[in-house]
C-alpha cells in the first residue's frame, strides 16, 4: 500500500483520552493536540509535584485553563494579591534543549503540537466481502481514505492492506475506485449533517486480493 502525501493530523476526543499515562501524555488546548511525552521523559530525573499534577491531567481537555493563543489564564491570589496561573504545570519545561523550543511554553511549543481535534466525528460502515463482517467505526471528517485504512488496520484487521477498498456509485450499480488522498466527502461518501433524520452511515466495501505480503 503506497502512502499518500497527506499525513494524519486530526483526532477524535475518544483517541485523546487513551493517552493518559506518564509515558504517553496528550492534552488538548482549544482543539490543538499536544504530545507532552518528550518533556515528561526528559524530566524523570527532575520530578516535582507540579509534574504529578500535569500527568493527572493527561488525556484531558485543558481549554478552560488557557487563552486561545496558548497563554495560561491567571487569577489574583487572595493571600498575596498578585497574579498566579490557574494551571501551575505550565511553568514546567524540559531540561534538555532537544526536548523543547527555547523561550516557548509547552502550550505554545510547535515541538509538542501534533494536530487538532476534528471539526466533527463521522460514522462509517466498513463491509468485509470475504467474511461478511460489518464494522462500524468513528473517524474524523478531515481523514483521508488512507488515514481511515490505517485506523481500521490498527484497530480491527491487521491485514487491511490485503484488501481493495471500494465504494458503490451510480445508484449502487457499479463499484467505484476510492481516492486514498481524498476525504469521505471528496470521494462522494457524504452525509447531511444538518438533517433531522438519522440516516445510515456511508459504506466502504473491502474485497480480498489474496496477497498477504502487502498487509
Amino acid at each position: 500500500m503506497v502512502q499518500p502525501l497527506k499525513s494524519m493530523r486530526y483526532y477524535l476526543m475518544d483517541e485523546i483520552v487513551t493517552h493518559n499515562r506518564k509515558d504517553d501524555c496528550w492534552v488538548v488546548i482549544h482543539k490543538n493536540v499536544f504530545d507532552l511525552t518528550p518533556m515528561i521523559k526528559d524530566r524523570l530525573d527532575h520530578w516535582n509535584r507540579k509534574m504529578d499534577y500535569l500527568v493527572a491531567h493527561a488525556g484531558k481537555d485543558l481549554t478552560h485553563l488557557f487563552h486561545e493563543n496558548g497563554e495560561p489564564r491567571t487569577e489574583i491570589s487572595p493571600s498575596s494579591g498578585c497574579p498566579r496561573v490557574l494551571f501551575p504545570p505550565i511553568l514546567e519545561v524540559a531540561i534538555s534543549e532537544f526536548a523543547r523550543t527555547n523561550h516557548a511554553m509547552w502550550s505554545q511549543d510547535p515541538l509538542y503540537h501534533i494536530g487538532r481535534i476534528t471539526r466533527r466525528p463521522r460514522r462509517l460502515r466498513i463491509i468485509n466481502s470475504l467474511t461478511a463482517k460489518v464494522q462500524f467505526m468513528n473517524v474524523c471528517d478531515e481523514d483521508s481514505i488512507y488515514d481511515i485504512q490505517q485506523k481500521y488496520k490498527s484497530r480491527y484487521n491487521h491485514h487491511a492492506g490485503s484488501y481493495e477498498w471500494r465504494k458503490f456509485s451510480n445508484g449502487a450499480k457499479c463499484c467505484g475506485i476510492l481516492d486514498l488522498n481524498g476525504t469521505l466527502d471528496e470521494n462522494g461518501l457524504t452525509d447531511d449533517e444538518d438533517c433531522n433524520v438519522e440516516l445510515p452511515p456511508p459504506s466502504i466495501w473491502l474485497y480480498y486480493t489474496d496477497d498477504l505480503t502487502i498487509a
